[in-house]
């Protein structure tokens, strides 16, 4: 059994994505099982510059994304889907996806694995 653990603020901190080929993105690892048991799920923070995108991309397994702040749009597939707080978006295990953001925006992210590192991005072609 798997015991709670406290993740206190700023652990372990912001990073610049690696497949950041426009700049702007980065992300904060909240659960992670490198920092400390997870039960196959990791979650963190995704900050999304304004004016900057996320090329469309997809990975083997399921996404969830809580708008936490700003706002932009997802290009899901074909389909461009508006975001602001507080809206969800669920993607389904190789769905093409990708961001752009039209303010800063800040983005709660899971995925039903121990590691983001676990996390394959392949990168797609746009449409």
């Amino acid at each position: 059994m798997t015991l709670p653990i406290h993740i206190p603020a700023g652990a372990p901190g912001i990073r610049v994505m690696d497949e950041a080929r426009k700049g702007g993105m980065k992300y904060e690892l909240l659960v992670d099982a490198k920092g400390g048991p997870s039960d196959d799920l990791c979650q963190g923070i995704f900050y999304l510059a304004a004016g900057h995108a996320e090329e469309l991309h997809h990975h083997d397994v399921v996404e969830t994304m809580y708008i936490l702040d700003g706002s932009g749009e997802a290009l899901l597939s074909d389909q461009s889907v508006p975001l602001n707080p507080g809206d969800t978006l669920f993607i389904p295990a190789g769905q093409p996806h990708g961001f752009t953001a039209h303010s800063d925006m800040k983005m709660l992210f899971t995925f039903p694995v121990p590691r983001f590192a676990d996390v394959v991005y392949h990168m797609d072609q746009a449409a």
